[in-house]
């Protein structure tokens, strides 16, 4: 019988970004894909709500009741994390790749490397230069695709989503759920997986650490020759170092 296993995915991706990865791992599963606010097939982003607690609604909705795994990329690595602290009761693994928790590195010199990188993004954002914005974030946390070579389809869904990559800020760099609080992240029981690339940025790997580091049943994985879309680009090798770790209520720990 299959079982049932949630995805969360990166800002500006959807649902399909879990095709390779769902394929690789090759087992008799039930894919839960949850989509974020404004993206593919999910309500737009509720200008009145915090956006990760929008997520987390949809996130719990699209969930089955009892604890199942989570995998989660990027921006819905971290969505996934605050699931499993504040609805510990609904997770019963987590993957983490790729997570882009920048309040975990606040005030290191790493962290404010990412900000300073992130800066010709934002400048074209703020620029109202929309097209220019979402190349320059696509440059730095794409698959390596150059901009110009993807699909239009693909280009103008990013474009068209790129101010939603600041409506996660509060969680992301300010961490509004608190969930780096003393005591927090080492309450999680459940196995953790932390997926980077070995090519990714430098900020990444320094996340990776400073969660594993709390977590107590944390195991780091490194992806050599991958980027930030690990998941995407390298679907074999991720499966194969996850497949173990996907841990069902009941079935005791990995």
């Amino acid at each position: 019988m299959a079982r049932p296993i949630g995805f969360i995915h990166s800002a500006l991706a959807d649902a399909s970004a879990w095709d390779g990865l769902i394929a690789a791992l090759d087992m008799d599963i039930e894919p839960v894909r949850i989509e974020l606010p404004g993206h593919g097939a999910a309500d737009n982003w509720d200008l009145t709500r915090d956006y990760s607690d929008q997520a987390l609604e949809i996130a719990l909705d699209a969930l089955p009741p009892e604890p199942v795994p989570l995998v989660g990329h990027s921006l819905g690595a971290v969505i996934a994390l605050r699931l499993a602290v504040e609805k510990f009761y609904r997770v019963s693994s987590l993957v983490m790749i790729e997570p882009v928790f920048f309040a975990a590195m606040k005030g290191t010199d790493v962290g404010d490397k990412a900000a300073r990188d992130m800066a010709p993004y934002r400048r074209k954002l703020q620029e109202g230069s929309d097209a220019m914005a979402a190349r320059a974030f696509v440059t730095m946390w794409g698959n390596g695709t150059p901009w110009d070579e993807m699909p239009e389809a693909r280009r103008r869904y990013i474009v068209d989503r790129i101010g939603l990559v600041e409506a996660a800020n509060d969680l992301l760099w300010e961490d509004r759920p608190g969930l780096l609080r003393p005591g927090r992240l080492e309450e999680i029981e459940v196995p953790v997986t932390l997926v980077e690339g070995g090519k990714t940025h430098p900020v990444v790997p320094a996340i990776i650490d400073a969660l594993g580091r709390r977590i107590p049943n944390a195991e780091g994985i490194t992806v050599p020759g991958a980027a930030h879309m690990v998941s995407v680009t390298h679907p074999k090798v991720v499966a194969e170092a996850i497949r173990a770790r996907l841990v069902w209520d009941g079935d005791g720990v990995a």
